[in-house]
């Protein structure tokens, strides 16, 4: 963690010091000290939770490709949904205040993830090809090697997979734009379905898909160790991202 963060902590700590030993005051006179002290974590954690993102950093930086799948309802709790793709492999849902979390597991081990934040939440993506800019910057600053497009009614979405990163030799970096984040403008939805198109005729859309990376920004991020045809499966549908915000 860094020493921002560890400041932040200390401050919002102090402010509820009162709070807190009150209420540990009030459990040690009803129940003994490892309640009390069960109880000082659970008011700091709520506190941290409620005025930084503190809490949802500390989350994903327990998430990483081969880990146990167990790591995900440790720090998680259960998925709000679950699918399996065609070949069998989980892909399993987990919700942050801040974000959301899709993993594709497979024997018991995590070998995809995406990340899709929410609107004011900075995730730290040091580790990923596009460092800590990814989120802020369009495509075309990444090197690219595939790339997968979809226009549909259920969604419309741009995904690549970048060379680079801090794991490169154990995983492969993966960026995207999806519209369950963001609305489409019309413009971006042309080239979307442009480059669908040609992709589905067997047609080079080189051109058009450097066009598209100048123009927009990464809005999800991931890895993987299956490339990235595994991971559209995990993506969100408009629907499916309404069911679990609702």
């Amino acid at each position: 963690m860094s020493n921002s963060q560890n400041n932040i902590r200390d401050k919002v700590r102090e402010k509820w010091a009162k709070t807190i030993t009150f209420v540990s005051i009030v459990v040690i006179a009803l129940g003994g000290i490892n309640d009390s002290w069960d109880a000082v974590e659970k008011m700091s954690n709520f506190t941290l939770s409620q005025f930084t993102d503190i809490p949802s950093h500390n989350k994903l930086e327990h998430i990483y490709i081969r880990s146990s799948k167990a790591v995900l309802e440790e720090h998680f709790g259960a998925p709000v949904y679950i699918k399996e793709d065609v070949d069998g492999r989980s892909i399993e849902y987990y919700s942050d205040k801040r974000f959301i979390l899709s993993a594709v597991t497979q024997d018991n081990a995590i070998v995809a993830f995406l990340v899709f934040p929410k609107q004011g939440f900075k995730p730290n993506t040091s580790e990923h090809s596009g460092g800590n800019a990814l989120l802020e910057v369009p495509f075309n600053h990444l090197s690219v090697n595939d790339v997968r497009v979809n226009d549909s009614p259920s969604v419309t979405y741009y995904l690549e997979a970048n060379l680079g990163g801090e794991f490169s030799r154990l995983y492969q970096s993966v960026s995207g734009f999806s519209e369950t984040l963001g609305p489409l403008d019309s413009e971006t939805r042309s080239m979307l379905k442009k480059i669908s198109d040609r992709l589905i005729m067997g047609k080079n859309s080189d051109k058009e898909i450097i066009n598209l990376r100048e123009s927009i920004v990464p809005n999800f991020y991931g890895y993987s160790i299956l490339g990235i045809g595994v991971l559209e499966n995990a993506i969100l549908t408009l629907t499916e991202f309404r069911l679990i915000n609702s």
